[in-house]
């Protein structure tokens, strides 16, 4: 009996309720009839049997095929700097290589030979001032010798030294002059030790020596000339031309080879006495006599015991320490310039 009431009483509920459930969807309509039946409900099978229950999650189906690649990601912070590398000499010993050559297709010169003013990119009216490196930057007017008309400063390749600054002469008796000793104003000490003239010591414009191991690598293989200016205190010029030239290495102490002299010195020639004498200084005396010439004379020079001629000597001195030649009879003949230069003999 009690459960036809309620029976009654749900059936009125859901006439009441049909006007406006039309247009709800099933499972809310059986939502709403079920909260005003709820004890009803829950003892029939209505809703666990109804079309419109979610069922049960099926078991997991296969998986898809892969996406597209994304875009790259952002790029990462700098990392901390690696250790140092060990630097590839021979890669630098190349780079330098080309850039000498590079250079001296720039301006064609070795040593003094071959160096022309119509080569060069800043001149004077004899001379020029010109640096051979990787390019002629630096070669400028200004830095050209003003107060010596007979050439300029040119970089070239001496073998075993490298590149090193000399003085060419390219206007006397043709050009091409190396020179290795000049002597002008007394401005330069030569009174010097062993390494100084081996390495080479004063101002390219003015007083210098270049150097006995240059002298010797630019001169080893013969066919060299020399020649010797000098102007006395009293005004007179005298030249010495020597047709061979050539400085042994520093196993031997740079011994002097000279012979086939002209010139227009009334002593003559002041230099055969010093052929074939080793170098020597006041810290290196490698000379025949008992004591040091180069410390008694105050100079460096090929002494023998100790000599004809002096020309590293005491540029300011009047006496046997002086920058001087000896003519024979006791009288030596001071200095005030002197110039030495060598080069290859012509047609050779």
């Amino acid at each position: 009996m009690e459960f036809f009431i309620s029976l009654l009483l749900c059936l009125i509920a859901f006439n009441t309720s049909l006007t406006w459930a039309t247009n709800v969807r099933t499972s809310n309509f059986k939502g709403i009839v079920c909260n005003q039946c709820q004890q009803w409900c829950e003892n029939t099978d209505l809703v666990a049997t109804g079309p419109m229950r979610q069922g049960k999650a099926g078991p997991q189906g296969p998986v898809g095929a892969p996406g597209d690649i994304g875009p790259p990601g952002r790029v990462g912070p700098v990392g901390p700097t690696g250790p140092q590398g060990e630097i590839n000499m021979t890669l630098v010993e190349q780079i330098l290589d080309r850039k000498i050559e590079e250079a001296l297709q720039v301006f064609n010169v070795s040593c003094c030979n071959g160096a022309k003013l119509e080569s060069a990119t800043a001149r004077n009216h004899s001379g020029v001032v010109q640096k051979i490196t990787s390019s002629c930057d630096g070669a400028k007017l200004e830095s050209a010798l003003e107060r010596n008309d007979s050439g300029g400063v040119f970089q070239v390749i001496i073998p075993e030294v490298g590149v090193r600054n000399v003085f060419c002469d390219v206007i006397d008796d043709g050009g091409n002059w190396t020179i290795f000793q000049r002597r002008m104003n007394g401005n330069v000490d030569f009174f010097r030790g062993w390494d100084d003239y081996v390495n080479g010591f004063g101002d390219l414009r003015g007083d210098h020596w270049l150097g006995l191991e240059a002298m010797h690598q630019m001169t080893k293989r013969g066919n060299m000339e020399m020649k010797i200016k000098m102007i006395t205190r009293d005004g007179v010029y005298w030249v010495a031309k020597y047709s061979n030239f050539l400085i042994d290495p520093g196993s031997d102490n740079y011994r002097l080879h000279v012979s086939g002299y002209s010139g227009n010195a009334t002593v003559g020639d002041r230099l055969a006495y010093h052929d074939n004498q080793q170098f020597s200084t006041k810290d290196a005396d490698h000379e025949a006599s008992l004591g040091n010439c180069a410390s008694y004379c105050e100079g460096a020079w090929w002494y023998r015991s100790c000599y004809h001629s002096n020309l590293n000597g005491n540029f300011h001195k009047t006496d046997v320490k002086g920058f001087a030649l000896y003519d024979g009879s006791n009288i030596d003949l001071y200095l005030r310039f002197s110039e030495m230069k060598f080069r290859k003999r012509a047609g050779n």
